[in-house]
């Protein structure tokens, strides 16, 4: 289920959400006192609220995975993708390799102004490798398709695209992301018939 303080939608119409939390990262030990800020943040009734307190527990615990990980998407919500892009790059530092902080830090990199092409490259490189660690997860092959669909490559943009909607078809999320999912595959669509050479 979204989280209150989750904006209906971010790039081309992109609703991420907040991922499920996973192992290894989701449950670090840290005091008592800020498990209960995070807990509290998640339910925040604004992102402004939700990083104002998950900055109080990372006072408490620097590390703290959780925290790291729901004040990025806060950030993205209140539309600061540096900002965030820097929490998740500290939280990929502490925890490498973990499906949903790859998908994070794609997503941050894809929102970002004035992208370069080696921008795109590495977020793109990051969204293939979460849907290779989670090839289950609509969400990982959305932000593929929209870091594909910047680099030129609408083929493989489409194809990413309908995964993310098949998947969601099987387990839908709220109406406002699903139909952000279907608002990036018609997108892809169009610019793979617009660019297509002809026959």
């Amino acid at each position: 289920m979204r989280r209150p303080w989750v904006l209906a939608a971010w790039l081309l119409a992109a609703g991420f959400g907040l991922a499920s939390a996973r192992a290894g990262w989701h449950d670090p030990a840290v005091p008592p006192e800020a498990a209960q800020l995070n807990r509290t943040a998640e339910h925040a009734a604004s992102a402004a609220t939700a990083v104002r307190l998950f900055g109080q527990s990372l006072k408490l615990a620097p590390d703290n995975g959780p925290a790291l990980y729901g004040l990025g998407r806060a950030l993205l919500d209140q539309n600061r993708p540096a900002d965030a892009l820097k929490v998740f790059r500290r939280l990929a530092k502490l925890h490498p390799g973990e499906a949903d902080v790859l998908e994070a830090l794609a997503a941050a990199i894809a929102r970002q102004p004035g992208l370069r092409r080696a921008d795109v490259a590495e977020g793109r490189a990051l969204a293939e490798q979460a849907t290779q660690l989670q090839p289950d997860r609509p969400e990982a092959w959305h932000v593929l398709s929209v870091l594909s669909h910047l680099d030129g490559d609408y083929a493989a943009a489409t194809a990413a695209a309908r995964r993310a909607v098949e998947l969601d078809a099987q387990n839908p999320s709220d109406p406002e992301t699903s139909a952000s999912y279907q608002q990036q595959e018609i997108a892809c669509t169009d610019a793979l018939s617009v660019f297509s050479p002809l026959d």
